[in-house]
């Protein structure tokens, strides 16, 4: 199964695109990222300006639209400080949902750390003991100490580099400079005797902010810039020396430093001067950086809370089948006397192809409607065939066009009651050709369900023999099938009218499964 999470952060909107495979791991697919700057007077002001909202639903409109071209039918977006902050992000969530139909979920700072700390886990293996966790974001920093079992401390703080670039930078001043530097220290006041009273063993930073501290500080080591093999570890001592260099370079010098993603150019002190307090203050000697975070969280959570879905669904690849059970498994189905029917009902189609002369994708519509034709069942018994019409209509099912929806829905609707009649107006909408497919797609379900009148299974299996005037239908069961043929007269109406031929039967017993294969052949 496809799926695609979508992170609408501070700085970014970021879409990654996984298959999740059989055994519950998952292989990337493709990745976007668009620079859309969410916070950009929003963190100041608390409020999402129309040009921001423009930029945000411009980008969610591209993304969207790609993850539906690869196939991708489930999508999961959430947004985070910049969002959650304002005091117009609901109405920013509410026409993204208009324009796209898209869902969005704003979480909280703590549930921002907790999926962060998922997309970690299942990406590297933590230590048996404590693992200091650090995300940078645009509008937040969450710090966590954690195990390989559970959280043990989590805090969202409001230092993110975004933020603390709208607070406090305006030209980069050492006294700017200062003041960040001690809002930061003071906001980790409370926590960093926290930290240090639980401990921790190792320092696992996430985020584009730390990846390019960690890149721009490898590069950095030598005047060519060709240091080997970047390990993704950042030294408290090397983070030290690149800040020191940035507090004295300009915008534009920066632009030729390596390791550095040039829209991030002007947040980059910003989280710099974050990045070092944090390590200062929670005695970080060293953090090791990596690329997993809140979006590989977001499918580790997906995975965790839908297995018994995806088990079915991966067992079953076809999507329209996968659809179908999804609808027939909801209406709480009788599942033995579906496939009968579906069984019986192919069979019918099969042998009496010379007289109707449908096609491949008729018997697939037909086997469909076979599974479906008593879901009518979870509304109420009486009229069963109208509500079974009224669900298909109703509930999406992904991989049908509009008009194979309808001839299911109208065959289930004739599998019992009355035949098609002129008063009935979505059966009259019908081209002649069309109403042809339902007329005989209805009748051979009507015969087939018939035929397992006792939900027993009795009827084996059936043979045809087709002549100018009248069709000859032997029943093959192993028990008694009286019950079964006493119905199928009264219901092979539908049948006999569209072939124009009267239908007759012969129920004979069989003794044995060759026996049975002989005459059904």
């Amino acid at each position: 199964m496809k799926i695609a999470v979508i992170d609408i952060g501070t700085n970014s909107i970021h879409m990654l695109m996984a298959d999740i495979l059989p055994n519950f791991s998952y292989e990337v697919i493709g990745r976007e990222k668009d620079m859309t700057r969410l916070g950009d007077g929003t963190l100041a002001n608390g409020f999402l300006s129309a040009e921001v909202m423009e930029r945000g639903l411009r980008t969610l409109k591209k993304f969207h639209h790609l993850a539906k071209t690869k196939g991708i039918r489930k999508i999961i977006a959430v947004a985070t400080s910049a969002v959650r902050e304002a005091e117009n992000g609901g109405d920013f969530i509410r026409t993204i949902y208009k324009e796209i139909g898209l869902k969005v979920r704003v979480i909280t700072g703590e549930e921002e750390g907790r999926l962060i700390y998922l997309g970690v886990k299942h990406s590297l293996d933590l230590k048996k003991d404590n693992t200091l966790i650090i995300d940078i974001g645009g509008g937040s920093v969450e710090v966590m100490v954690v195990n390989p079992r559970k959280i043990l401390l989590l805090k969202s703080l409001k230092m993110g580099a975004a933020r603390l670039k709208e607070l406090f930078i305006k030209t980069e001043s050492p006294k700017e400079i200062d003041r960040l530097e001690k809002f930061v220290t003071t906001l980790l006041k409370d926590l960093a005797p926290q930290v240090q009273r639980l401990g921790f063993s190792q320092a696992i930073g996430t985020s584009g902010t730390l990846n390019n501290l960690a890149a721009m500080a490898h590069y950095g080591q030598s005047e060519d810039g060709e240091t080997g093999q970047r390990t993704g570890e950042l030294s408290f001592e090397d983070l030290k020396r690149l800040y020191r260099l940035l507090l004295k370079t300009s915008p534009e010098e920066r632009t030729e430093m390596r390791g550095l993603d040039p829209k991030r150019n002007d947040l980059i002190v910003g989280g710099a001067a974050a990045t070092y307090v944090l390590m200062k203050c929670l005695n970080i000697e060293s953090i090791t950086v990596i690329d997993k975070a809140i979006r590989e969280g977001m499918i580790y959570e997906y995975i965790g809370k839908n297995r018994v879905k995806l088990s079915r669904e991966m067992a079953i690849p076809n999507v329209r089948r996968r659809n179908v059970l999804r609808l027939a498994y909801k209406c709480k189905y009788e599942q033995a006397h579906a496939e009968q029917a579906v069984r019986l009902s192919l069979q019918l189609f099969d042998k009496t192809q010379g007289l109707h002369g449908l096609s491949g994708v008729d018997r697939e519509l037909l086997e469909y409607a076979a599974l479906l034709h008593d879901i009518g069942y979870h509304i109420s018994y009486e009229k069963h065939h109208l509500h079974a019409y009224y669900l298909i209509r109703n509930v999406v099912m992904n991989g049908f066009s509009e008009d194979e929806i309808e001839l299911i829905a109208l065959v289930v609707r004739y599998h019992r009651a009355s035949l098609p009649k002129k008063n009935h107006k979505e059966y009259q909408k019908l081209s002649k050709a069309q109403r042809r497919r339902v007329d005989w797609l209805g009748g051979i379900l009507r015969l087939a369900d018939a035929l397992d009148r006792t939900h027993f299974s009795v009827v084996e299996g059936v043979s045809v023999k087709s002549r100018k005037k009248n069709v000859e239908i032997t029943l093959l069961a192993k028990n008694d099938a009286e019950y079964e043929l006493w119905d199928a007269k009264r219901k092979c109406d539908l049948l006999e009218e569209v072939s124009g031929r009267k239908i007759s039967f012969i129920l004979r017993k069989v003794s044995s499964l060759k026996e049975l294969a002989l005459l059904s052949a």
